[in-house]
């Protein structure tokens, strides 16, 4: 069963947090060289969260994003990232005395780990029990009984076998 929340989530905060990113490129300010270099570096860190929500997404669509194959935590990780940016573009505004983006921020924070928590619960829902229904147990402890009894079987027809301690051997 695709994990259809997860997937819509994901694509959710990829496109919300690539356009906070273009947003903060876009937005007018001073043309000096740090307040410059700090808009980039929000941005980037706004892109790089957007591109690990993508690769969440494309994760669970192509259904990578398990326990079995170490990706379980590809998540987890864009929600990490996004946490950094969120607080790395509320530093800027916060040092300003802004507080409207403050509380902006605050609501981003919150839904960032609710989606964390709604992606994670949902994916212990989907996730497929490990030999709930398998009887691989059964039949290898009935293989074994089996090849027991052979054994005993063949040990005690075996010609010649006249002294009592050839049973065991």
């Amino acid at each position: 069963m695709p994990r259809a929340l997860t997937i819509i989530i994901a694509f959710h905060w990829a496109a919300l947090l690539c356009l906070s990113g273009a947003r903060s490129v876009a937005a007018p300010g001073t043309a000096a060289l740090g307040d410059v270099i700090a808009t980039g570096a929000v941005a980037a860190i706004h892109f790089m969260a957007a591109l690990a929500f993508f690769w969440a997404m494309v994760s669970v669509l192509i259904d990578s994003d398990n326990e079995e194959a170490g990706q379980g935590d590809v998540a987890r990780i864009a929600v990490a990232v996004g946490l950094l940016a969120t607080t790395a573009g509320a530093i800027g505004p916060a040092l300003a005395g802004d507080i409207a983006i403050l509380q902006l921020c605050a609501l981003q924070f919150a839904g960032l780990l609710v989606s964390h928590l709604i992606m994670q619960a949902e994916r212990g829902a989907t996730r497929k029990p490990v030999g709930a229904n398998d009887n691989s147990r059964a039949a290898a402890r009935l293989l074994a009984m089996l090849a027991a009894t052979d054994a005993k079987i063949n040990r005690m027809t075996r010609q010649g076998a006249g002294t009592p301690g050839d049973f065991w051997r």
